[in-house]
C-alpha cells in the first residue's frame, strides 16, 4: 500500500525539530503515562499532518536531528491504518509469533524511516503488511519487498502488539544511521508508548552494519494466563524473529557462542518459542556445547588437517592479556576486540625490541626508564594530543635522565612503538621540518602486560609485536573462523567427539523467536490529572452472552473519574472496546458482573475494591451483523481473529514435534491434511514442493502397503 504525501511535502517555519538520541526518551517529546491508544495519540500531537482527513488513511511525520554540525536531518513517518478498509484485515505475523487467536484491531499505526526521502516525494510513501506468513509457500508480495527499501518500518496495533517488519544499517542502504541506532530509536518508541501509567526507561554493537528483516510482538498477556494474572500487572512480552547477518555470519549463532545470548541480548531478548520442535533446554545446551569446545583439544586435533586455523588461534592467543581456554573464549575476545580497535590501523612494536639494536650501549633497565620519561613528558606537554617537536620532548625529559647519549638514542629509536598503554608517534613537519611527538592512548584496545611479565630480553625484541592488527584483518579472520568451525565444518570437525558441533549448530540456528518480557506493574488504582482532578484505573474485561468460542476480550485499562457511578464506566468500558475491536463495533453492556442491575447510580469506589477486576457483561448486535453479511453473500464472515479462517483452523503434526505454526516454511499432506515442515520431510528450502505431497507418517503407510498380485 501507498499513500502520496503531494504538495504536503512543503514545510512550514517553526516546524519542531526533536533530537534523535534522544526522541521518546522519558518526558521527551512528551510524558507519556498512559495506556498505547492514548499515548499514540499525544504523541502524533506533536508531529506534522503530512496527509489525509479524519476517517481516511492519515501520515504523521516527525524532523529527527542526528547532527548539527554538519546538518544532518532524517524523518520519521507515522501513518494510521484503518483495518476495515484494509486488503489486509488479518496480521499474519501476529498468527506466525503465535497469537493467531487475538481480536482484530480496528487500526495499525505504521513507523516507517524511508531510506530515501526524496523517493518518498515522488513516488508515496509504502506501508502495509502481507496476507501470507513468512514460512508459507507462497512467495512475498510486494507490501513485504517494500518493507525493505526502509530504514525502519515498524507496526502497532491499536491494543499495543506491534511487530519489527524490519531495519537496515549501513550495508542495508543507510547513509547516516547505523542499525544500532535504529534498533535503539525502535526501541525507545515501544518503551514509551506502552507503558501503562508509569514511565519505563529502556534504553545496542555499535556500527555492526546490520540488515535484516526480523519480525517483532508486544503482548500484554498469554491465552493461557490472562485470566490468572493480576489485572494490574502490565508486563509486556516483545518478540521477534531474529534472522540479523552480518555479512556471511548468522549474529544469533555467532552471538550466542560468544555471549551466550543472541545479538538482541543486549535489549533484554531471551528465548521466546521453538520452532522445528527445539525446547528451551535443548537450546541452551546446545549454545553450552558450542561455547566449552575446548581449544586446547580443538587445535591439536585441526593442526592433523590445517594450519590456517592454529596459527589463527595462536595469535589472538599471544594478543590476549588473559589464556582463551574455549571457542566461546576466542569469539568473544575478538568481538571485543573490534569495538575496542580503532577506525584507521594501528601497527606498532614494543619498544624493547630497540634494545637489539647493535648501537645500544645500555642495559634494559635504563632504557626502560629513559622510554618511560620520554612518555611523561609527552603526556605533560601533549594533553591535548598536539604534536611536540623533538626539542621540547628532549628539554622536558632531561629533568630525569642526565645521560644524553641514552636520551638521544631513545628518541631516535622512538617511532610507533608502544610503550605502556600509549603509542609513541614520531613524523616530520612538512612546513617547519623538524621532528615532532605524539602519544596516541591504546589502552582500550588491548590489555596491558600481565603483571610478572618479564623484560624481553634483546634477542627476542624485534620478534615480540604487541599489536599489528585491523579491523578489516579482524573480520576476514572472524569469516573465516567461523565459517571452518561452525558454518562449514571441514571433515574433522564431523567425526568423533567433534560430531556434535553441526547438530548443536542446527539448533541453535532454528531458534528465530527472542522474547523480551517487561515487569513493570500498576501498584496503585488512583492517579491524579490536576487539582481537585482525581481518577481510577481499572482493569476490565468481556463476557459477550452471544459470542462465538473466538470473542474473547483481553483486559483493558479503563480510566474514569474516582467519583463515576457504574452506569458511567458500562459505557466508558462499551466505547472503549468498540472503539478498539473490530468484532465489537456493535458491542452493549448491560451489567457488570457482582453488581446488581439496580445500582447503576451508585458511585464505583464504594462497590468495586482497589485491585479488582471488572467484568462487563453484555451482547453484539446480530441483526447489524447479519445485515452487513446479507449485503453480499458471495462473501464469507469477516474474521474476528488474526488467526481465524482456514489458516488458524490448520493441523501441525510434524516428526520434529512442532504441533503449531512456527512460521517456517510448511505444506499439507494430500492424505491426512496435516501440516508438516518440509525440510523434515526431506524437501530442501531451495526446492520447490511437490505436487503430491505426503508427510513421513503416511509416506511410510503407503510403502508398507502389501504388493498388488495380478
Amino acid at each position: 500500500m501507498v499513500i502520496s504525501l503531494g504538495s504536503s511535502r512543503r514545510r512550514k517555519r517553526g516546524e519542531v525539530l526533536f533530537r534523535f538520541d534522544s526522541f521518546c526518551q522519558p518526558g521527551y517529546p512528551a510524558q507519556l503515562a498512559g495506556a498505547f491508544r492514548d499515548n499514540v495519540r499525544t504523541l502524533l500531537g506533536l508531529a506534522h499532518l503530512e496527509a489525509g482527513a479524519p476517517g481516511e488513511t492519515r501520515c504523521w511525520s516527525f524532523q529527527l536531528e542526528l547532527h548539527r554540525h554538519p546538518p544532518t536531518v532524517v524523518r520519521l513517518f507515522v501513518v494510521e491504518e484503518e483495518v476495515a478498509t484494509s486488503p489486509h484485515r488479518q496480521c499474519h505475523l501476529c498468527r506466525v509469533v503465535g497469537w493467531g487467536r487475538h481480536l482484530i484491531c480496528s487500526k495499525r499505526f505504521h513507523f516507517v524511516l524511508p531510506k530515501r526521502e526524496s523517493s518518498v516525494e515522488t513516488d508515496g510513501l509504502c506501508y502495509g503488511i502481507t496476507g501470507h506468513g513468512g514460512g508459507g509457500t507462497d512467495k512475498a508480495s510486494k507490501g513485504t519487498a517494500t518493507s525493505r527499501g526502509h530504514l525502519l518500518h515498524g507496526i502497532v496495533h491499536l491494543n499495543g502488539y506491534g511487530h519489527l517488519v524490519g531495519i537496515h544499517g549501513f550495508e542495508g542502504g543507510s547513509d547516516f544511521v547505523s542499525g544500532h541506532q535504529i534498533m535503539d530509536l525502535w526501541d525507545r518508541i515501544c518503551s514509551a508508548l506502552h507503558v501503562r501509567y508509569i514511565c519505563i526507561c529502556d534504553v545496542a554493537i555499535a556500527n555492526l552494519n546490520l540488515s535484516r528483516r526480523i519480525y517483532m510482538l508486544h503482548e500484554r498477556q498469554s491465552d493461557e494466563f490472562s485470566r490468572v494474572h493480576s489485572p494490574f500487572c502490565v508486563a509486556r512480552k516483545v518478540s521477534l524473529v531474529d534472522t540479523a547477518r552480518k555479512g556471511h555470519m548468522v549474529l544469533r549463532l555467532l552471538h550466542g557462542v560468544a555471549y551466550g545470548d543472541t545479538w538482541f541480548g543486549r535489549w533484554g531478548y531471551r528465548y521466546g518459542r521453538p520452532s522445528y520442535g527445539v525446547a528451551l533446554q535443548a537450546y541452551q545446551q546446545s549454545l553450552h556445547a558450542l561455547q566449552s569446545v575446548p581449544l586446547c583439544v580443538l587445535l591439536p586435533h585441526l593442526n592433523c588437517f590445517t594450519q590456517d586455523l592454529p596459527m589463527l588461534v595462536t595469535k589472538y592467543q599471544a594478543i590476549s592479556g588473559h589464556k582463551l581456554l574455549n571457542l566461546g573464549d576466542l569469539l568473544r575476545f575478538m568481538l571485543d576486540l573490534r569495538t575496542r580497535l580503532p577506525a584507521t590501523s594501528v601497527t606498532a612494536m614494543d619498544y624493547r625490541g630497540i634494545m637489539s639494536d647493535a648501537s645500544c650501549r645500555w642495559s634494559a633497565k635504563r632504557v626502560d626508564m629513559a622510554a618511560r620519561a620520554v612518555v611523561d613528558a609527552l603526556r605533560r606537554s601533549s594533553s591535548d594530543a598536539r604534536w611536540v617537536t623533538r626539542q621540547e620532548v628532549r628539554d622536558a625529559a632531561r629533568a630525569y635522565i642526565g645521560d644524553t647519549g641514552l636520551l638521544d638514542f631513545v628518541l631516535k629509536s622512538l617511532g610507533n612503538h608502544i610503550v605502556g598503554n600509549y603509542v609513541v608517534r614520531r613524523a616530520m613537519n612538512p612546513v617547519t621540518k623538524v621532528l615532532e611527538y605524539c602519544l596516541e592512548d591504546v589502552s582500550s584496545v588491548l590489555p596491558t602486560a600481565p603483571p610478572g611479565a618479564g623484560v624481553a630480553t634483546p634477542g627476542q625484541g624485534k620478534m615480540r609485536v604487541r599489536f599489528h592488527l585491523t579491523r578489516a584483518q579482524l573480520m576476514r579472520d572472524l569469516v573465516h573462523l567461523y565459517r571452518q568451525v561452525l558454518k562449514e565444518p571441514s571433515q574433522a570437525l564431523t567425526t568423533g567427539a567433534f560430531g556434535a558441533i553441526p547438530v548443536a549448530v542446527r539448533m541453535v540456528l532454528d531458534i528465530k523467536h527472542f522474547v523480551k518480557d517487561y515487569h513493570e506493574g500498576i501498584m496503585a488504582t488512583t492517579n491524579n490529572a490536576g487539582i481537585g482532578h482525581v481518577y481510577v484505573s481499572l482493569c476490565c474485561t468481556l463476557v459477550v452472552r452471544n459470542g462465538g468460542p473466538e470473542l474473547v476480550p483481553p483486559y483493558e485499562t479503563v480510566t474514569v473519574p474516582a467519583h463515576a457511578t457504574v452506569g458511567e464506566l458500562k459505557w466508558e468500558v462499551q466505547r472503549l472496546f468498540r472503539d478498539m475491536y473490530l468484532a465489537l463495533r456493535t458491542f452493549t453492556a448491560e451489567s457488570v458482573l457482582g453488581i446488581g442491575a439496580g445500582q447503576d447510580a451508585s458511585t464505583v469506589l464504594g462497590l468495586i475494591g482497589i485491585g479488582s477486576t471488572v467484568v462487563v457483561q453484555g451482547v453484539v448486535d446480530e441483526e447489524q451483523q447479519h445485515q452487513a453479511e446479507e449485503g453480499d453473500l458471495k462473501k464469507e464472515a469477516p474474521a474476528i481473529c488474526e488467526g481465524s479462517g482456514d489458516v488458524g483452523e490448520r493441523v501441525v503434526d510434524c516428526v520434529c514435534g512442532a504441533d503449531d505454526d512456527d512460521g517456517e516454511r510448511m505444506a499439507c499432506c494430500d492424505i491426512c491434511e496435516a501440516w508438516q515442515h518440509t525440510r523434515c520431510a526431506g524437501v530442501a528450502d531451495a526446492e520447490d514442493v511437490p505436487h503430491v505431497f505426503l508427510c513421513s507418517r503416511c509416506d511410510n503407510d503407503v510403502v508398507s502397503f502389501p504388493a498388488l498380485s495380478c
